[in-house]
């Protein structure tokens, strides 16, 4: 299961919910998907909710939808703040060289211009202008790198790396 992202506040008397999305550009929201609704200090294996999607709209950009079974605000509201997953078999394939940041956690972060391995790709921040490359290094030293066509160079996937370009003085 992915956490897509979190139920906000209601919209409506008709039980619909606004959403918002972890991934902003995220089109894995759609109707007909099941979602599983849970509160966010619970894992993703304990029960929850699990209910289809019978709507989804945009309202100033953020999506509002609805599920089966939530047909009034009272109970749209008692879902606030749950967090929703999607089952990964039923997430939108990418296009060619993009990635699910799920799929390259771990990977190691390495230097073109050294040949020097930083160290192993932790997270990726996305909550600001562009995301940004959380990676520890073996002394367990956090680096930030942002993940832009100045640093960037590639993914391999086969051997599970991310080669970046740091100009001098960066670490």
């Amino acid at each position: 299961m992915v956490n897509i992202g979190r139920v906000g506040s209601a919209v409506g008397l008709r039980g619909e919910f606004r959403v918002t999305l972890y991934a902003r550009d995220s089109e894995n929201l759609k109707e007909g998907k099941v979602l599983l609704l849970k509160h966010a200090n619970k894992n993703a294996s304990a029960d929850g909710i699990t209910a289809a999607c019978c709507g989804v709209r945009l309202q100033k950009n953020t999506p509002v939808i609805c599920i089966e079974g939530v047909t009034d605000r009272t109970a749209a509201e008692n879902l606030r703040g749950m967090e929703i997953f999607l089952s990964a078999d039923e997430l939108d394939e990418l296009p060619e060289g993009e990635h699910y940041v799920r799929d390259i956690i771990g990977y190691t972060v390495r230097d073109t211009a050294s040949g020097t391995d930083i160290g192993t790709l932790s997270d990726v921040i996305q909550n600001t202008a562009q995301s940004i490359l959380d990676v520890r290094t073996d002394e367990g030293r956090q680096i930030l790198i942002p993940a832009v066509d100045a640093f960037m160079r590639g993914i391999d996937d086969e051997a599970g790396i991310i080669s970046v370009e740091l100009i001098p003085g960066f670490i």
